[in-house]
């Protein structure tokens, strides 16, 4: 029989755990973070010098739009109208203004034409007398200016009469008659249907 000459004080409680973070890895750790922070310090540098750049060359466009701005502000101020382009654009605006004139009183001849005076005609057609001829009709703006010769002073009053119950000259107020007779001519008359002027007197 042997003895057993050796005790085994060692056992599996006594070994120490095994640790997950090394010395090794958070040398490696460290590292890898040193290097991530270098990388994304140099990009953040590298965008900062490239956005002083641009900033720089936004910076130098802008002082020179400032200059050629004030230049112009200056060449403007300085800048005096054209007289002969002024005159001839208030010639031609006077003529413009006489255009429309004549083609407002065009329009007002041409109404009369196609429908006053062929109405007028036959009103006086309607009212005529033997006694009296008329030698001239003028019409402007709704005022009727009648010129002729009477061979009997009595007809005219009742010619004007007649006249006045017309479509034409309904509601018309003849303001102003006048009558002349020559040396062995007929009596001669002029019949207005507004006031006569200082200068028609």
């Amino acid at each position: 029989m042997t003895l057993k000459r050796r005790v085994n004080l060692y056992s599996d409680s006594l070994i120490p755990p095994e640790q997950r973070l090394s010395f090794k890895r958070l040398t490696q750790a460290l590292v890898l973070m040193l290097s991530v922070f270098m990388v994304s310090g140099i990009s953040v540098y590298v965008l900062v010098v490239g956005s002083e750049g641009e900033r720089d060359e936004l910076t130098q466009q802008k002082r020179i739009l400032d200059n050629e701005k004030k230049t112009l502000e200056q060449a403007i101020s300085q800048r005096a109208p054209d007289s002969k382009l002024v005159e001839q654009v208030d010639l031609l605006a006077q003529q413009v203004e006489l255009k429309i004139m004549l083609i407002g009183e065009l329009s007002q001849r041409e109404a009369l034409t196609s429908h006053g005076y062929s109405v007028l005609f036959k009103d006086l057609a309607r009212v005529s007398n033997s006694n009296i001829w008329l030698n001239r009709i003028q019409v402007e703006n709704n005022n009727f200016i009648f010129e002729g010769y009477s061979s009997t002073p009595n007809s005219v009053p009742m010619w004007v009469e007649r006249l006045k119950s017309t479509d034409t000259l309904k509601g018309h107020a003849f303001a102003a008659m006048a009558m002349s007779r020559g040396e062995d001519q007929p009596l001669a008359f002029t019949l207005t249907s507004k006031a006569q002027t200082e200068e028609a007197q």
